[in-house]
C-alpha cells in the first residue's frame, strides 16, 4: 500500500468547507493506516486553517494551472483563448513531464467537481473520483460534451443516493459507497433541552426567509426562540445543537447533508428537507420530512411539533434520544474508518 502515492486534489479555500474537511479527513484515515496518501494543493504553503489538522499535504501549481484553462476554454470559444489555451496546455504537459513531485505510477484523485476535465488533467496518471455530492458530477459539462472515463478505476461516493445515481449514470463503472464519521466527542446528546430551534441561514435563505415570516404572522413561536447558525466553530455549533430541541434542514441535492446528521447525534427533532443525499437518514420515527420547497407544509410541521411538545414534552424529547442513537451509531468515525480502509483496499488490488 505504500508503494503507490494517493494524491487527492483539492481546492485552496480559505473558508469552511465540508467536502474540503472530508478530503482531509480521508487522507489522515489512509495515512494511520498504512496507506500514502496526500491532500494537493495549488500554493505552495497552503493549508486550510479553519480546522485544526497535521494532514499530509504536497504542492503541485501545474496541475490546477491546466484545470484553470480548461475551464475557460470550456465557458469561451473564442480564437483568441484557444490559442492561449494551446500554448498553455504544451507548457503545462511539458513541466508535467518533468514534475517530480507527482508519481507518474502514483493514483490522482479528483473531487466531483472537475470531473469534466478527469481525461485532460495528467492523461497519463490513473484516477479515482471521490464524488461528495452527485448532483455536481455534470458540472462545468455541456450538452454536447462528453469524457471517456479511460483512467478513471472508480468512483467513491458519500451516499447511498449517490451511488445510486451514479450506478445509473455510469452502469459499467466501479462505484463504491462510504459512510461519513461523526466525532461523538463533538456532537453527542444533549438531554437539557431549551425551547429553541435551530437552523443554518446560508442554505436556500429565501425558503428560511418565508418560513420564518410565516411562523411569525401566525404568532405560532409564543416563547421559543429561533437561532441562526452561522459563522460558528464547530465546537459552538455542537452546543446550539444540544440545547435546541428542533433543527430545521434546508438541505438542497445533497451529496449526504452533514447538519442535520449532527443536528440528531446532539439530540434534536429534525423538521425539514432531506435534500435526496439525508434519505437514509431522515426516518419517520425520529424526524419530520417536508418534500422539497413545500413551504407551507414545513410551516405546519413546525407548528405540530411545537404543540406536541407543549401537549406531552417527552415525545419529542424520545424521538431526539432515538435520532441521536441512530445517527452515532451508523456514521461512527469508526464506520468511516472502515469502509475507506475497505474500498480503498479493493481498489488497490
Amino acid at each position: 500500500m505504500e508503494d503507490t502515492i494517493l494524491y487527492f486534489m483539492c481546492p485552496d479555500n480559505k473558508k469552511a468547507s465540508g467536502g474540503v474537511k472530508q478530503i482531509y479527513r480521508q487522507v489522515d484515515i489512509l495515512n494511520k493506516n498504512g496507506f500514502n496518501a496526500y491532500v494537493l494543493h495549488k500554493k505552495k504553503g497552503f493549508r486550510a486553517n479553519w480546522f485544526l489538522n497535521n494532514t499530509k499535504i504536497k504542492y503541485n501549481p501545474t496541475i490546477f494551472r491546466n484545470l484553470k484553462y480548461q475551464i475557460k476554454k470550456q465557458k469561451n470559444d473564442s480564437l483568441f483563448l484557444k490559442l492561449i489555451f494551446n500554448i498553455n496546455t504544451f507548457l503545462d504537459n511539458f513541466l508535467s513531464s518533468t514534475n517530480r513531485d507527482l508519481d507518474k505510477n502514483g493514483i490522482l484523485i479528483i473531487p466531483e467537481i472537475y470531473g469534466a476535465f478527469v481525461d485532460s488533467i495528467e492523461p497519463n496518471i490513473k484516477k479515482v473520483i471521490f464524488n461528495q455530492n452527485c448532483y455536481y458530477t455534470f458540472n462545468n459539462y455541456s450538452i454536447d460534451y462528453f469524457f471517456k472515463n479511460q483512467t478513471v478505476l472508480a468512483t467513491i461516493i458519500a451516499s447511498i443516493d449517490g451511488k445510486n445515481y451514479l450506478d445509473f449514470t455510469y452502469p459499467s463503472s466501479i462505484n463504491y459507497r462510504i459512510r461519513l464519521g461523526i466525532d461523538k466527542n463533538i456532537f453527542n446528546y444533549g438531554a437539557i433541552k431549551k425551547k429553541q430551534i435551530a437552523f443554518m441561514p446560508r442554505k436556500l435563505n429565501e425558503d428560511v426567509i418565508q418560513i420564518i415570516n410565516i411562523l411569525k404572522s401566525r404568532n405560532s413561536l409564543n416563547d421559543w426562540k429561533l437561532i441562526p447558525i452561522d459563522k460558528k466553530s464547530e465546537n459552538e455549533v455542537a452546543q446550539i445543537l444540544k440545547e435546541s430541541l428542533i433543527f430545521l434542514s434546508f438541505n438542497y441535492r445533497e451529496g449526504f447533508g452533514l447538519p442535520p446528521a449532527e443536528a440528531m447525534a446532539c439530540g434534536c427533532f429534525v423538521i425539514g428537507y432531506a435534500g435526496r443525499g439525508g434519505e437514509e437518514y431522515f426516518k419517520p420515527e425520529f424526524s419530520s420530512k417536508v418534500e422539497d420547497r413545500n413551504i407551507v407544509e414545513f410551516v405546519k410541521q413546525i407548528e405540530f411539533s411545537i404543540s406536541e411538545y407543549e401537549k406531552k414534552a417527552e415525545n419529542l424529547l424520545i424521538k431526539g434520544k432515538i435520532a441521536s442513537d441512530f445517527i452515532l451509531d451508523e456514521y461512527s468515525l469508526e464506520n468511516e474508518n472502515n469502509d475507506i480502509i475497505k474500498v480503498w483496499t479493493d481498489i488497490l488490488l
